[in-house]
């Protein structure tokens, strides 16, 4: 009698973790279903909306005054820089080349007074007046190769005229 009796006292000891840890695993649901599972509705394509990304605004300036080899907080990935259009080109492979300066008087490209930006297929634009005061926004690169090494926004994401 008294080993039954330490049975029973072993097992009543030995239920709430049992039923504390079912309660705790719960079971996953059945994927399996006698009613077909709806289709979601494809999200409706909302309207033109401003881009949420900030730009670091810079002057002409500013950016072509960095170190491409020293990186800098001005150095931001995504910066706005304004300034006057003084050539545009289209380029076989689609894109449109615009240099943008500090001042619409500047002759060719003038690595300490212009930039250069990209209008590419994949995120067109419009083209701006040669002369024109614009804002471009997009990513900042320096393009390094024999014959360049200037500052480019490349590829442009926005422009306000």
């Amino acid at each position: 009698m008294r080993d039954s009796v330490v049975v029973l006292f072993v097992i009543l000891l030995a239920f709430p973790p049992l039923g504390a840890a079912q309660t705790a695993q719960q079971k996953p649901a059945s994927t399996k279903s006698s009613i077909p599972a709806a289709k979601p509705a494809a999200p409706a394509k909302p309207a033109e909306q401003p881009s949420k990304r900030v730009y670091v605004e810079l002057a002409i300036s500013e950016l072509v005054g960095e170190d491409a080899n020293r990186w800098t907080d001005k150095m931001a990935a995504h910066a706005a820089v304004g300034g006057f259009v003084t050539q545009v080109t289209k380029r076989d492979d689609g894109d449109t080349d615009i240099r943008i300066c500090e001042s619409p008087k500047v002759v060719g490209m003038d690595r300490a007074h212009c930039i250069m930006s990209k209008c590419i297929p994949k995120i067109p634009c419009e083209i701006p007046q040669v002369g024109k005061p614009i804002t471009v926004k997009g990513i900042t690169r320096y393009e390094a190769k024999v014959g360049t090494h200037w500052w480019e926004i490349n590829p442009i994401e926005q422009i306000e005229k």
